[in-house]
Formats: structure tokens, sequence, C-alpha cells
């Protein structure tokens, strides 16, 4: 390794590490509460999985699940998601519509410069919103009821992310930091506009090649609100683990599990699975690289602290998916979906692509 790079990977292990102190230091107090719409997930292989993804992030969608995932994207990335559904199941809510999309780019500096130790830089945008809320008033005998209109709710996360190798041999290190810029628009409510920020910090550790380490430590977003007023999410630590399992040359079953604690919530995990059949057939400069189908459970309360367990547990999610992986000319092209079911308020179907190129 020469000087230059080794004088690199310091200054950035320096800085993650001083981000990663920041974070703590400034949340050690940090409340419940605030921009909500970023727990819900991107990505139909990560929510087909039951959102078990902080240890196999490695395309675009890591600057949500984990930015250090961001170091294995060796190619050009795109990614997007869009969602459809569940409105029209809410109880009493059929005239809302929500809608959670997302978009993002990746880019390997090493395609421009062997300078920054193997970069890659990417660019987010989240966005969901919901729309045909009624708004009311309180009546004259003291209770809420009278509808004076309607109102949506729209928000927004922009996301700068970077990844990088630490290093890479036999066994691999990946770091990576993602910094979120949020709106917030209530239309036609007075004082409902906000804006804020979080920060994301991650590590990824790969051994031989199929067991995977992953571990991210999320502030907690802080928006202010027009009127002064503040919200503040509480710092969230989660940890992952997946491994890859090799059946036959072309029959592969991958297993991952995550633990998520946050500030004044039980422990809770994530659980998810893929059973992948490869390397299907090739025809020149197309092919069909691989069929998989998924399954998972998220946000599982493994405690009673705080005496939340039940009213959690009635609200998991489970899912299921599916994904095709093309290979054309030489580029690869993921078409995924899943299907959520449980929880009253998730989006029932995610469409995502992923692209390398």
């Amino acid at each position: 390794m020469n000087r230059k790079l080794i004088k690199a990977t310091n200054f950035y292990l320096s800085f993650f590490f001083y981000v990663f102190y920041f974070m703590l230091a400034i949340n050690v107090y940090a409340a419940s509460g605030g921009a909500a719409f970023l727990k819900k997930g991107v990505g139909a292989r990560a929510l087909g999985m039951g959102g078990a993804y902080t240890s196999l992030s490695n395309d675009a969608t890591a600057v949500y699940w984990n930015p250090a995932g961001l170091g294995q994207v060796k190619k050009y990335s795109i990614s997007v998601m869009g969602t459809s559904g569940a409105s029209n199941e809410w109880t009493g809510l059929q005239d809302v519509v929500s809608t959670h999309n997302f978009a993002a780019i990746s880019i390997p500096i090493s395609k421009f410069t062997n300078s920054l130790g193997g970069s890659v830089f990417a660019l987010g945008l989240l966005n969901s919103s919901i729309g045909n809320i009624v708004k009311s008033k309180e009546s004259d005998d003291g209770t809420d009821g009278i509808e004076i209109g309607k109102f949506s709710d729209t928000q927004n996360a922009i996301y700068l992310s970077w990844g990088m190798p630490i290093w890479e041999s036999d066994n691999n290190l990946y770091a990576g930091l993602s910094l979120k810029y949020i709106l917030e628009s209530m239309d036609g409510i007075d004082g409902g506009k906000a804006s804020g920020y979080d920060i994301d910090v991650g590590l990824v550790y790969n051994v031989f090649k199929t067991l995977n380490f992953g571990l991210l430590f999320n502030k907690g977003a802080k928006l202010t609100w027009e009127g002064g007023e503040t919200d503040n999410a509480a710092l969230t630590t989660k940890f992952g683990v997946s491994n890859k399992f090799t059946i036959t040359d072309k029959f592969r079953i991958t297993g991952a599990f995550d633990l998520i604690q946050s500030q004044k919530e039980p422990l809770s995990g994530n659980i998810g699975a893929e059973v992948s059949y490869l390397d299907i057939f090739t025809a020149g400069m197309f092919g069909l690289k691989g069929l998989h189908l998924r399954g998972g459970l998220n946000s599982y309360a493994l405690e009673d602290r705080y005496g939340k367990k039940e009213d959690i547990n009635k609200n998991v999610t489970y899912s299921i998916g599916f994904g095709i992986d093309l290979m054309l000319f030489e580029s690869l092209l993921q078409l995924d979906y899943a299907m959520s079911m449980g929880n009253l308020f998730d989006q029932k179907n995610k469409i995502s692509l992923n692209f390398f190129f």
C-alpha cells in the first residue's frame, strides 16, 4: 500500500470515528419522535427480507440501510422504488392517498481517480406523503368531529452518502456515512412546515466472502417547526449478521438477522431469508442470472422493557417477495417485488429496480 493511500485511509478513519463520537455526544438525551417516515424502509429486496439488511446492503439502497455497503459497489448503480395499495383498506380512511418512493444513484470514484481509497459517493431521495387527510375542529360540546376541510402531509429526505473499503482481501472491512436533510410540509396547517437533519454511520465486515456483519449508528432526526418547536427522534443502533449458504453451484440460501436498539424502546429484531437459483442461462450478451424467493419478519419486540412488547408485536410486519436478475450486455438489471402484511398502515406492494452499469 503506497503512502498516499495510507494517508487517505487514516484520514477517512479519523473522520469516521469523529462523526461517530459526535453523534453519541449530542444525542444522549434524545426523545422519541420526528420524521417517522424514515423507518418505513426502501428497496423491495430488503423489505421482502423483513428489513434484515444492515449487513447485506450492496447497492444504492445502502444510503438508507448502511452506507458502508456502498464501498462494495464497484460499478455505477441506480436504485428506484415505488409503492402502492393499503390506503383503501384502512377502515374509515378509504379516501386517504399515501405514497412512499425512493431513488438513488451511486458513483465509484475509482472510475476517475485512485486517490480516494476506493470511495463511493451516492445521492438519494426518499419521498413519503399522505393526502386527503380530514381536518376537523372541536365542536361546541367539546368533541372533535366538525370537518372543515382536508390537508396533505409531504415528507422528503435528501441523502448525501459515502462508503469506502478500509481493506479488501480474504476478509473485507467497509465504512460509510450518510447525511440527511429532511423537509416536512402539512399543506393548509398553520406552522405545518419543518426542516431538519439526521446522520448515519456504519460498518460492514465480510468474512470468507459469505459471512457478513453490519453495524449502524443512527443519530435520530431533529426537526424544527416554523413556530420554533422541535421533534427529536431517538438514537438507534443496529447490529446485523447474515450468511450465504451454498447448497449447489446454482442453489444458494441467504439468512439474515438484525438487532435494533432505540432509546426508550425495547430491543427488537428483523429476520429474513432468501432462496436463490443462480446462473440459469446465458445467450450471447443476454442472460438470466438469478431467481429469488424471499420472506421476513420486521420489528418483532424481543423484550418487554417499558411495557411495550405486546403493542409492538400486534403491529409486526410479515413480508414475502421475489426477484429476477438479468444480464443486459455488460450491465446487471435486478427487478424485485415485495408484499407486506400485518401492519395496517404499511404500504402493501413494493416494486424496485437496481441497475449496475
